[in-house]
């Protein structure tokens, strides 16, 4: 049951959490990146998701970024913060602290690692959402939790107040769309994979996409993707689109998510930061393979 207190849409991105040589997280560098982001255009910013390394972020520190991105961001346009995990009233508490420093609402993914059942899903989003009474946003991403948010178990999840939107993160966009379809007129459906599909998931009535790559490397122009399809400008949005697809599939082919955009950034002076382990830093000869990427994609700051 959309509770109607949020309209998000537009072009959001997911932040990565810059962390120095010795694994502390650079807040300066934290602040700058979401400041950028912002002046560059986009419409929503979340921290402490897959791209942000939440899995490696104690409670504490997520409520850090949370506080640091409020302050970027200084009332320009909403934050919210990945909050998922196990168990459930971990869950719970974090979303609580999230809330009381003021993020617009919370992004939670499945409880991974329990494989829970249907029911259990259910009933995790409904302990939630009838706890913390702060806007949710689904997070459907079952290549990472083992469970698929599917149209079935969503007709029962959207019910609840205060599950307002879902970023839509199956490697299927076939149910991208049956999720448009069946709940675009009661949640905001985003896309994830906003580099292989934003402008075709905007298309078919997505509100809009969660970004991670393409807008922390190229910046403007792929934030801008939203808008063009907005304004009919389909031609600038599929060429675009085009880039952002060629990126994004020579950068799987190099080194660990995040830990390749964070270099990747690196070299365009965009403070990625380190990774934290169990990820690695990109070995010498990958980070030279990225730099050949970025320069054939007109990307490094020759060519910007």
């Amino acid at each position: 049951m959309n509770n109607g207190k949020v309209d998000w849409r537009g072009s959001f991105v997911a932040v990565v959490t810059p962390f120095t040589e010795r694994g502390a997280i650079d807040e300066r560098a934290f602040g700058d990146n979401v400041r950028r982001m912002v002046d560059e255009g986009v419409d929503g910013i979340v921290v402490s998701g897959c791209t942000g390394e939440s899995w490696s972020l104690s409670p504490d520190e997520r409520v850090l970024l949370c506080r640091l991105a409020l302050d970027a961001v200084g009332g320009r346009v909403p934050v919210i913060a990945g909050t998922g995990g196990v168990p459930t009233p971990s869950v719970i508490e974090l979303s609580h602290r999230a809330k009381e420093a003021g993020v617009a609402g919370v992004m939670i993914l499945p409880p991974y690692y329990a494989m829970p059942g249907p029911r259990e899903v259910v009933e995790h989003y409904r302990a939630i959402a009838d706890a913390v009474k702060h806007p949710i946003l689904l997070y459907n991403i079952p290549r990472r939790t083992g469970i698929n948010l599917t149209t079935e178990l969503l007709d029962q999840i959207v019910e609840f107040e205060w599950v307002v939107a879902i970023k839509e993160s199956s490697n299927d966009f076939i149910q991208t769309e049956k999720t448009i379809l069946e709940f675009g007129d009661r949640i905001s459906v985003f896309t994830g994979h906003s580099a292989e599909r934003g402008v075709p998931a905007i298309l078919m009535g997505a509100k809009g996409f969660v970004s991670s790559t393409e807008s922390q490397i190229m910046g403007r122009p792929a934030v801008e993707m939203y808008a063009l399809v907005q304004r009919g400008e389909l031609d600038r949005a599929r060429a675009t689109q085009m880039k952002t697809l060629a990126l994004d599939d020579q950068m799987r082919k190099i080194g660990t998510f995040p830990a390749n955009l964070k270099a990747a950034m690196n070299l365009l002076g965009r403070n990625g930061g380190a990774p934290r382990p169990p990820l690695l830093p990109l070995l010498p000869a990958d980070i030279e393979r990225l730099r050949v990427v970025l320069d054939r994609l007109q990307l490094m700051p020759a060519h910007v």
